[in-house]
Formats: structure tokens, sequence, C-alpha cells
């Protein structure tokens, strides 16, 4: 993951998502996406018309939407999907995954906003199977990417969480780890565990080195800053 320059924005951008043509990227401070102003210009900034965007109410579970224009009110999900060329599909967080998965086959593209409740529901393997499904997107031609999450040296976490997914995971017992008498939880590496399940190749995985929490220069974290924490945006789109 690399941090560009657009018109005076500095948005974090993912090689291998640009190397196969989507445009997609993630603000970062001052921009607060959860402001409508600040909302378009990232999305300007990123070459997308706001206009032709579509963001959800995101509630923490595992639904998948196919969008096909922009919605009068937003629909209460956390992933969506589309093959409709120039409609961006938007997400925020300040903690949580927000991932991406791309097919530049097929040009489809799903985003989804993965915390540990999403993420244990299977969010993220929900996504990559209705890309298939719809769409016909072999997971094998697929390019994903996981955007900045709180890191596990930062996340302690309940018995509940690393519960919730071996219920449905056997290997997530891989991604906890005691650390200072408490457990932590590795949500990113999780959901590239995730994208890998749905058959995309690891190789065609990315994930970002930013974690929200140690990153306060640039990125927002609930965890960080409580209730009165912003919200960095992520964008994609075929255009």
């Amino acid at each position: 993951m690399k941090q560009v320059d657009r018109d005076g924005n500095r948005l974090l951008v993912f090689p291998s998502l640009e190397r196969i043509g989507l445009t997609c990227a993630i603000s970062t401070k001052p921009l607060d996406v959860k402001i409508e102003s600040d909302r378009a210009r990232f999305l300007l900034a990123a070459g997308l018309d706001p206009a032709r965007s579509v963001t959800p109410r995101q509630m923490h579970r595992a639904d998948v939407l196919d969008v096909r224009a922009p919605l009068e009110t937003p629909a209460a999900v956390d992933a969506l999907i589309t093959d409709v060329p120039g409609l961006a599909l938007c997400l925020r967080a300040a903690d949580c995954s927000l991932v991406v998965v791309a097919d530049p086959e097929n040009r489809t593209v799903g985003v989804a906003h993965a915390g540990w409740k999403g993420s244990a529901r299977g969010v993220v393997i929900k996504l990559v199977r209705a890309l298939n499904q719809k769409y016909g997107s072999d997971p094998a031609n697929c390019f994903g990417a996981i955007g900045p999450t709180i890191s596990q040296a930062h996340y302690p976490v309940g018995t509940d969480v690393p519960a919730a997914f071996l219920r449905f995971r056997e290997w997530a017992s891989r991604y906890v780890k005691m650390m200072d008498g408490r457990l932590h939880f590795d949500l990113a590496g999780a959901n590239a565990e995730c994208l890998a399940e749905a058959g995309l190749p690891r190789e065609h995985i990315a994930v970002s080195p930013y974690c929200t929490y140690g990153s306060p220069e640039i990125l927002h974290s609930y965890r960080r800053d409580s209730t009165g924490a912003g919200h960095h945006g992520l964008c994609a789109a075929w255009v």
C-alpha cells in the first residue's frame, strides 16, 4: 500500500489493484467521511463522481447487496457488489477492515465492512460467493485487498470474539494470541484467511500494513479516540 497526493488530498492505494485497472482508494486525515462534504471531496480526489456512488448504513452484519444505481435511502447492509461501470461502492471505518474484491475479467467489484461481528458471520466469504453467483466471477481470477485495520497488538478482546469465529472457522485460533495477560485478535489476518477460504489465491490478496490505532497522524481509530472518532473511507469502481 502506498500514499499518493490527489488534488491536495493524501490517499492510500493498493498497487495490486491499480495494476488491474480498478479505481480504489482509502481516505486519510483530515478528511472524515462521516461528513458529506468530506466524502464528496474524497471521491472527487479518487477520480469518481459523488453523484454516482453508493454508501450503505453499516450494521456489522453479513448481508450482501447487488447495486445498479445510487440509492435514495441507504440500505442497511455491510457489503455491496456491482458490475456497473463508474458506480462507486463506498464504505467507512475507524478500526474495522474494509475489504475489496475485484474481478478484472468480468469487471465486477465488491466491498465489505468487516469488523469482528460481520467477519465471524462470514461477510467476506459471502461477498466472494455473491460475485460468483450473480456475475460468474471465478474467485481464482479475483484480487482482494484489506485496508488499514487495528493491529493485533492494539486489539485486546474478550473471549466472545474468538468464540464467535471458532464456531464456523476452525483456523481462527491461529489469529488469537495472549499478550500481557489478555487475548488479542488479528482481524486483518483473519479476513485475509477468509478471502483465501473463499478461493482467492493468496498471492492475489494484499493486506495494508497500516494500523489504525497506531497511525494517529493519518487514520481514525475508535479504540484510540472513543466516541469522538472520525472515519476514513474506501471507494472502488471500474471506470
